[in-house]
């Protein structure tokens, strides 16, 4: 995973849960990872953004929320490049929750389609969770309140709350060890091409790791992933690219060669392809004072 550039990061050691706050102006896309935490995110402003997790995508914007199941692969990938921007993510290291509510095992969070909600629970999104995350940047906004890890650590507590309460839906029966199955696949495939993105990965590759014909495994990624396995293999190699341009890694041919590329025009069609702008582009929005985005999982 990338290292944080732009977000503030409230560390809490005090209550043991991760505040990020996301103010960037860049064009900004999460690659795909997976951590042992429930994660929610609150679009304050946010332009129109795909989400993909859990094996399904979601079309978000300003005034969502969305959440990640723990060892859920997610990513984000924003359409527009609209200052100004303002989110809040919350991440509950399952360890922790356990501790509150030993039944998190037994079911999942389901909050991300909003058709499938009930009046009540959009209403409790509207007027009881979006004020809560949109306090909560405040409070990070506020470095000198000396009460303020006081409040957050309230706060995360009550979106827990108020999410157990509301939005957690026990397993049906049956469906646990199949689950449990695809997310060790997800796991495998997603730590494979971590690790040699760089190289020629292929179909072949990714079915000897998982033990799974072509064709299956041709579906699982789609499926599960929301790509082909070139088009996934395309999209962490140009999420690493973009990374080490804006980082000044090198120039733009070194960090072409640097991330597998056979040449610059390779590494810009990629470009243009997930993120609309080709290399130098890019290195124009950032002389122009916008930063880089990773993420902090």
């Amino acid at each position: 995973m990338q290292e944080t550039v732009h977000e503030v990061v409230v560390p809490s050691e005090r209550e043991q849960v991760y505040f990020v706050f996301h103010d960037t102006v860049a064009s900004d896309n999460i690659p795909p990872h997976w951590h042992r935490s429930i994660e929610i995110d609150c679009m304050l402003s946010w332009p129109p953004s795909d989400v993909f997790s859990g094996g399904r995508q979601y079309r978000m914007q300003t005034g969502r929320l969305w959440m990640a199941n723990p060892e859920d692969t997610h990513y984000v990938h924003t359409l527009a490049n609209d200052p100004p921007r303002r989110a809040v993510s919350i991440l509950y290291p399952l360890h922790y929750v356990r501790g509150l509510y030993p039944d998190i095992d037994r079911g999942r969070f389901e909050i991300n389609v909003i058709d499938a909600l009930t009046d009540e629970q959009r209403s409790i999104i509207r007027d009881d969770l979006f004020p809560l995350f949109a306090r909560a940047a405040d409070l990070m906004e506020q470095a000198s309140d000396p009460l303020r890890y006081i409040e957050l650590a309230t706060i995360q507590l009550e979106v827990l709350h108020t999410l157990i309460r509301h939005f957690f839906v026990p397993n049906r029966l049956g469906t646990l060890d199949a689950e449990l199955e695809n997310v060790e696949r997800v796991h495998a495939i997603v730590d494979y091409v971590e690790a040699h993105y760089t190289e020629d990965v292929r179909l072949e590759d990714l079915c000897e790791v998982c033990h799974l014909s072509r064709g299956y495994m041709a579906r699982f990624v789609k499926a599960h992933l929301g790509h082909t396995v070139g088009g996934y293999v395309g999209l962490v190699r140009a999420e690493h690219a973009r990374s080490d341009l804006v980082s000044g890694r090198g120039n733009q041919s070194e960090v072409a060669a640097l991330n597998g590329y056979s040449g610059l025009r390779t590494m810009n069609r990629q470009f243009e392809e997930y993120f609309g702008k080709t290399a130098k582009e890019l290195l124009a929005d950032m002389s122009n004072n916008e930063r880089p985005y990773a993420h902090k999982g």
